[in-house]
């Protein structure tokens, strides 16, 4: 699957009713995790790829007048 650019996969665990889902960026940042169904998997994969992707989160500071 692909998101951003990024591919990724969901696989069906040994276990009954657990998805595993694994990434990997060009910056060889390697992600995997697991969840309980496969739904769930491509959200928190999608998210990881997010949080990868996205610099830090940056707050507006008032400007000092």
């Amino acid at each position: 699957m692909k998101y951003r650019n990024v591919e990724y996969s969901i696989v069906q665990g040994v276990e009954r009713g657990k998805w595993m889902w694994s990434l990997s960026l060009d910056t060889n940042v390697k992600n995997s995790g697991q969840a309980d169904d496969k739904a769930a998997a491509v959200i928190a994969a999608e998210r990881a790829i997010d949080r990868a992707l996205d610099p830090k989160k940056r707050r507006l500071v008032p400007s000092r007048r």
